[in-house]
């Protein structure tokens, strides 16, 4: 009987296996037509001038070429009135561009606010962001296209761009709004140029990271190991978090929602708190991305693995550093030698910039020139673009109310 049972299921070893087999990739394949089935916000595709064409918003397009060659997109929202205000300029963080200020779907965007404010409002794309991707010489896909960090964006994107806008408008100087890197970006601008106090009327850092960095952000810590860097190394890589025009993160995203609440807080240090995550994070995660060079990676690891207490330029080391900067060491950057009058917005739930960090980088400025400073806002890192609540930015309309003038 026993060994008539054997001989009546000789396959069923092997039927075992092929059940193995047939079951995850079942389910694979349907996951991924949930996926590929799953509904987009229609603001998940817009353009930049698609977007403020949508909302009622007019709309420019300029573009700026710096003394190194890259040619760099600048936006314009005139505000809705014939005679617009005051010009604000308005800087991205690490690997975003100029969709980052109009993206927030929960309430009025920054860049819309000022907008509403009537402030002529400007928004600059820099080097190496999808929407400036164009050099008077040097092809986008060549390593030496990629050459650059944000001290080149300081040196060279950041004081064409508030020239431009100031010689547009006609106006004598002009407010700036900045978030994350483009804050430490602007605060390093205006420390090592102080002249530009005569250009600059106030500058409003909000998620500002100083010159010394130690985060809290395991996205931020992990893409500054020096695991991630062998393999950008390894890989030849010269860009990261470029932005695709391929829809299936945010579909992803839109279709496992609470997998979409972890990617928002964990990656993008952003907690969607009565906001729609399947119709909202997808937008974000998907128009948000715009490109930066590893180099600008590197440059940020630099202040996570170094022991300084003083910001300074990009470290070549002492052979580069002496063919770049006549020095064995670079450059360290002075934040007391800033003459424009600064202030700084941080929040109490930012992993990437701590309110420790947010201490220091206080001690470190000019105090005569820091006229207002609140390190605990009810945010975290994105959500001084993102989120729900933006009550904070009745500061900054006050702030520039106070500080920038009609012609």
């Amino acid at each position: 009987m026993e060994n008539s049972e054997v001989e009546e299921n000789p396959r069923r070893p092997f039927l075992k296996f092929l059940k193995w087999i047939i079951i995850p990739f079942s389910i694979a394949y349907l996951i991924s037509v949930k996926i590929d089935q799953a509904e987009l916000s229609p603001y998940v595709t817009y353009t930049f001038k698609q977007h403020c064409e949508q909302d009622g918003y007019p709309y420019e397009e300029y573009s700026v070429t710096t003394d190194d060659g890259y040619i760099l997109s600048l936006y314009r929202i005139p505000g809705k009135n014939k005679n617009p205000g005051p010009p604000v300029l308005l800087v991205h963080g690490l690997s975003n561009s100029a969709h980052c200020f109009i993206l927030n779907q929960c309430t009025t965007p920054p860049a819309f606010r000022l907008a509403d404010e009537n402030y002529d409002v400007w928004l600059g794309n820099n080097r190496g962001s999808h929407l400036s991707r164009e050099h008077t010489k040097l092809d986008p896909n060549s390593h030496e296209y990629w050459d650059w960090s944000v001290a080149e964006v300081i040196e060279y994107d950041l004081p064409p761009l508030v020239k431009f806008v100031k010689e547009k408008t006609g106006y004598e100087k002009i407010g700036i709004f900045s978030h994350s890197q483009g804050s430490g970006a602007v605060l390093w601008m205006l420390s090592l140029y102080p002249e530009m106090k005569n250009d600059v009327a106030i500058a409003i850092l909000s998620a500002t990271p100083g010159g010394i960095s130690k985060p809290e952000s395991l996205y931020i810590n992990l893409l500054a190991s020096s695991l991630v860097h062998n393999i950008f190394d390894l890989l030849g890589m010269k860009i990261w978090s470029d932005w695709t025009d391929d829809l299936s993160f945010a579909k992803f995203i839109a279709t496992f929602p609470t997998i979409s609440s972890w990617i928002g807080s964990d990656v993008f240090d952003m907690s969607l708190h009565g906001g729609n995550k399947e119709l909202h994070l997808p937008v974000y995660v998907h128009r948000i991305r715009g490109g930066t060079s590893i180099k600008n990676l590197k440059f940020m690891r630099q202040y996570q693995v170094n022991s300084s207490t003083k910001p300074y330029l990009y470290d070549y080391g002492k052979e580069g550093n002496l063919k770049k900067y006549g020095k064995e060491t670079p450059p360290t950057v002075d934040f007391k030698k800033c003459q424009t009058p600064l202030a700084v917005m941080n929040g109490k739930y930012d992993l990437v910039v701590p309110q420790k960090d947010s201490i220091l980088l206080k001690e470190s400025l000019n105090q005569d020139m820091l006229v207002f400073y609140k390190d605990d806002y009810e945010q975290d890192h994105g959500g001084f673009l993102m989120s729900c609540n933006m009550s904070y930015f009745d500061d900054v309309i006050r702030l520039f109310k106070s500080h920038l003038k009609l012609k």
